[in-house]
């Protein structure tokens, strides 16, 4: 007599997962075309979701999605690289019911995302490739480094303001502040009466120059990328 085989094979089946992605762990929801095989709790990893899908569902055809967020594109690429047809999804687009809105939790929001995957109601979102996204970490960087110095020029003026020092007459202008000169004259031109309070606003004007330098920095790596090729017209 012939023996059967047991052998799993899931070859031409579309096997439906949607992730509720979390900083220390991910819920998982699997469905099949036909059913709902489980609900589970993971790491965050894109390689033990591979090698849970690898051993249930040998040679099947994995479709994922996650929702935009926190997490950002990094759990997207590894997938795609692993062979898993992911898309990222905005979470309006979602379809929730109602009692799924009353009995929020994440096994209720993957279980979701699968089942709108199986369902073909999910539109993808762009996904940029990772060095888009490493040109505009730089962009954000040298961003923040512009607020977070106008901030430190802002605590300067308000020291000068709170111990009444006035400025001199070739600073009265606003449009002659934070030269060289006037960097000079904060330095070397005000003196306090105890050396704790030089060592105060020494330290703000150090905050100044070191904030100086690191958006120098960031800038010229921009103007650099700009005369690149492709980022021609990024950035100014």
């Amino acid at each position: 007599m012939r023996k059967q085989s047991n052998t799993l094979n899931f070859e031409g089946q579309n096997i439906y997962v949607g992730i509720d992605v979390h900083l220390k762990s991910w819920t998982v929801s699997i469905l099949s075309d036909h059913l709902h095989h489980k609900t589970f709790v993971q790491p965050p990893s894109p390689e033990a979701l591979s090698s849970y899908l690898h051993a249930h569902f040998p040679n099947g055809n994995y479709l994922s999605a996650y929702e935009a967020g926190f997490s950002g594109f990094w759990a997207h690429y590894k997938l795609v690289e692993m062979g898993i047809q992911n898309i990222v999804v905005n979470p309006a687009d979602v379809s929730t019911s109602q009692k799924e809105r009353l009995q929020k939790t994440d096994a209720v929001d993957s279980r979701k995302i699968a089942r709108s995957l199986r369902n073909n109601e999910l539109t993808a979102i762009h996904v940029p490739c990772r060095e888009t996204l490493e040109v505009r970490t730089l962009l954000r960087s040298r961003d923040a480094l512009v607020r977070d110095l106008a901030r430190m020029k802002q605590r300067i003026k308000a020291f000068l303001y709170y111990y009444g020092i006035d400025y001199p007459k070739e600073f009265q202008h606003s449009g002659t502040h934070w030269s060289r000169a006037f960097m000079n004259w904060l330095r070397n031109g005000i003196h306090m009466d105890t050396e704790e309070g030089g060592a105060g606003l020494s330290l703000l004007l150090d905050s100044v120059e070191s904030q100086r330098r690191l958006l120098l920095e960031a800038t010229r790596k921009l103007r650099a990328l700009s005369r690149s090729d492709g980022y021609a017209t990024d950035y100014e």
